[in-house]
Parts: structure tokens; C-alpha cells; sequence
């Protein structure tokens, strides 16, 4: 009887969560649509909350800069950021559920700038842009590019601007998600083409660091059940 009453403690616990959650704009897994954060992560994310018996704050996903969701992430307790690529210098700064997709990252430039990039050392040519705090910028930092050498930034939009005005050469970001973001600025993607693949990652829901070990565990099967 006792192991009946603990086990249904820890169901009332798990059960008990809110999280406050935030994203970016990174269709087509979490992006804005009619006013609401929507997106095929987005859609996931709510089924697991639902299936799982636990809430998002007021119902609302926040959809805000990379570099202030990752901040509250790292730093909030029953905080969730997605879609974030699980890098090994994130590892152990939060906890893991997933993955959801599998997103490559890579440089996409203008077909008519001829950037030309067969080895990293050629990265060294031109100016790209990355959003602060990403996978993307992790990645170029590891391969030899510095901190000076990149056009840092935390609004998409503006940056894809530059690209479309020649004024950075390349665009650091996730590959299907550029594309994608090109359209809705009503640029042709067309005319642009990746110039160079980072990697494919796999992207995760991230959560603060104190969460539950036993919550993320539950969380996980369930997400597994659910892609099934």
C-alpha cells in the first residue's frame, strides 16, 4: 500500500508542471502564423504537454530573440527552449527531450555573389553573418573562425536583408529554415543556393538544468510514443 501512495505522489508531482516556453522564428518548426507560435515542433510540443498531463503559462509560447530565449533557459527554472540542436558544449547546461527533427546547418549566400567555399579555410574570405548564441556560431567558432570575423546578430530578418543587399556574403542559420524565411520576406529562393553544409543536428526541446531527471525520463517515452 505504501509503494501505491508513494508512486501516486510522484504521478501528482509530474503531473504538476508549468513551463514557461520559448522559441524563435525557425520554420518550419516553430514560427509565427496569424498571430500564434505554430510549426511542426510547436504541434509536437503540445501534444507532449497534453499527453503528459503538464501546462504551458498561460497557454502562450513566446516567441523571442535566440539569445534572450537561451538566456532564460539556462538561467529559469521550469523553463523550455526549442527547436535547439543538441551541440556537446550545451550538453550538460540543460536537460533533453527528443529529438523532434533533424536540421541541417549551413551557409546559404546569393547565386550571383559566386561565394566559392571548397575547404573552411575559405571561410576566412567572407563576411557571415550568424545569430548570436547558435549552433551555427558554435560550429564556425570550433572550425577556426574568430569572434571578429562574424556579423553577429539577433533578428533573422534584418540580417537576411544584408544578404539580399550584398552587404554580409553569407547567411550562418539553419539551411531549411532560410529558405523558408527568404519566401516569407518575399525574396526568390531561387536565387540562392547553400554554399557550404556545417552539419545535420539532431533538435531537441531544451530544459533547464534542474528539471527532473525522472520528469525528463517520462517525457521522453512519451515523446517517443507520440512519433510513433
Amino acid at each position: 500500500m505504501r509503494v501505491f501512495f508513494i508512486v501516486g505522489l510522484l504521478i501528482a508531482f509530474l503531473q504538476a508542471n508549468t513551463f514557461k516556453v520559448y522559441t524563435e522564428e525557425l520554420p518550419p518548426y516553430n514560427f509565427l502564423m496569424e498571430g500564434k507560435v505554430a510549426g511542426t515542433s510547436t504541434k509536437i510540443l503540445r501534444d507532449l504537454m497534453a499527453k503528459s498531463g503538464h501546462k504551458i503559462e498561460q497557454d502562450t509560447v513566446i516567441l523571442a530573440s535566440w539569445a534572450r530565449g537561451y538566456h532564460e533557459a539556462l538561467n529559469t527554472k521550469n523553463t523550455i527552449l526549442y527547436s535547439m540542436a543538441r551541440t556537446s558544449e550545451r550538453e550538460n547546461l540543460f536537460k533533453w527531450v527528443g529529438p523532434i527533427d533533424t536540421l541541417s546547418v549551413g551557409l546559404v549566400a546569393k547565386k550571383s555573389s559566386k561565394v566559392d567555399i571548397k575547404s573552411v579555410e575559405c571561410l576566412h574570405n567572407y563576411t557571415i553573418a550568424v545569430m548570436h548564441e547558435t549552433a551555427a556560431e558554435s560550429m564556425l567558432l570550433n572550425i577556426g573562425l574568430k569572434t571578429e570575423e562574424l556579423e553577429r546578430f539577433s533578428n533573422v530578418h534584418a540580417q537576411l536583408r544584408k544578404l539580399q543587399e550584398g552587404r554580409v556574403d553569407a547567411i550562418a542559420f539553419g539551411v531549411e529554415s532560410t529558405y523558408a524565411l527568404l519566401l516569407e520576406l518575399g525574396l526568390d529562393p531561387s536565387e540562392y543556393e547553400t554554399v557550404y553544409v556545417l552539419k545535420k543536428s539532431d533538435l531537441y526541446f531544451a530544459f533547464h538544468k534542474s528539471t527532473d531527471d525522472t520528469l525528463i525520463e517520462v517525457l521522453n517515452k512519451t515523446l517517443r510514443a507520440i512519433k510513433k
